[in-house]
Parts: C-alpha cells; structure tokens; sequence
C-alpha cells in the first residue's frame, strides 16, 4: 500500500500557465516570474519578450516605459488570458499609460505590489495607485527578498486556470446551422 508521501509524488503538479507579466522597467518582473516558477535567484535584465512553457511570458519594462514598444506589447499580450502587472511598492507613479490594459476585454488583470522589503516601500499609496488605474482587487504585496505573498500569487493564478473567462456577447462566436 503506497504511503501519503508516496501518493503526493503520484498525483502531477499542476503547472502555472498562461499569464504575462508586465511593469516599467526595473519594478521585479523577471525576479517574480523566477520566484513563481521556481527558478532559483538568477539576475538578468530583459531585453525582449522571453516566453516560458505554458504561455508564460516575462516582458521588458520598456514594453511599459516607451510608446515606441506599445505595439510589440499589445502583440505581446494578444493570446494569454491574464495579465500581471507590477507596481513597485517605492514608486509614487503608475507607469502604465491609461486604457493600455483594456485593450484587449477578454483579459483578466491581477494587481501585484513588489518590493514590499524596502525601506521607502508605500504599500498603502501603490494599492491607491492600481486602484485609481482601474486594476482591481485583490493585490498580491509581493517580496522576492523574502518569498512574501509569492505563494498566495502562484495559488490564485493556478485557481484563475480552472474558471473560465467570461468573454462580452460581441466577442462570442456565434454558430449558424
């Protein structure tokens, strides 16, 4: 008879999938999408638009930063259903221009607050911020430095996987016979 342990071991893991991960340039991007896929501390700046198994997708903050990059995000974002994006917790602005993320109505958007371990993090002013924005709750405050709310955040975007997008009637398909 196989034990508990032995039984965790036989039951498969349900993989992260299909999400974006978007903010201005140096807000933790690449550093949570390590932490959430479970990828050690590894330090890189993206340069472009780096695709994991699963339709995971990690952007340059440029995509954000630069009106220039608008159309390679939008481009970017076009087949996954959610979309991350990161305020950092130490910026007293919200970088991405207004209607950006609603391009696209078939979308979910989370909120994610990073950098909360710093000293000049404002936790309450980036919740005011994505709020003000359009990007609605929950937020997930976020700390890589010390894996706060990273799991919370991989458990909602693994329970968002299995609920359907809800999608406006313009956008069904509607069969003729």
């Amino acid at each position: 008879m196989p034990s508990d342990q032995n039984m965790k071991r036989l039951t498969p893991l349900k993989t992260l999938s299909d999400f974006v991960v978007i903010g201005e340039v140096g807000c933790g991007k690449t550093a949570l999408m390590n932490a959430l896929l479970e990828n050690g501390n590894v330090r890189r700046k993206t340069q472009a638009a780096e695709f994991h198994q699963h339709n995971v997708i990690d952007t340059p903050g440029e995509f954000v930063g630069r009106p220039a990059y608008y159309g390679a995000l939008l481009s970017t974002i076009v087949n996954v259903t959610t979309l991350v994006y990161l305020q950092a917790a130490n910026k007293e602005y919200f970088s991405m221009p207004s209607g950006l993320l609603s391009v696209y109505s078939n979308k979910r958007v989370i909120g994610v607050i990073s950098k909360a371990d710093l000293p000049d993090a404002n936790v309450s002013g980036a919740r005011r911020l994505l709020k003000e924005n359009g990007i609605p709750e929950p937020y997930f405050v976020t700390s890589v430095v010390n894996n706060k709310g990273i799991a919370s955040l991989r458990s909602h975007l693994l329970a968002l996987q299995d609920i359907p997008l809800v999608t406006s009637p313009s956008q069904q398909q509607i069969n003729v016979a």
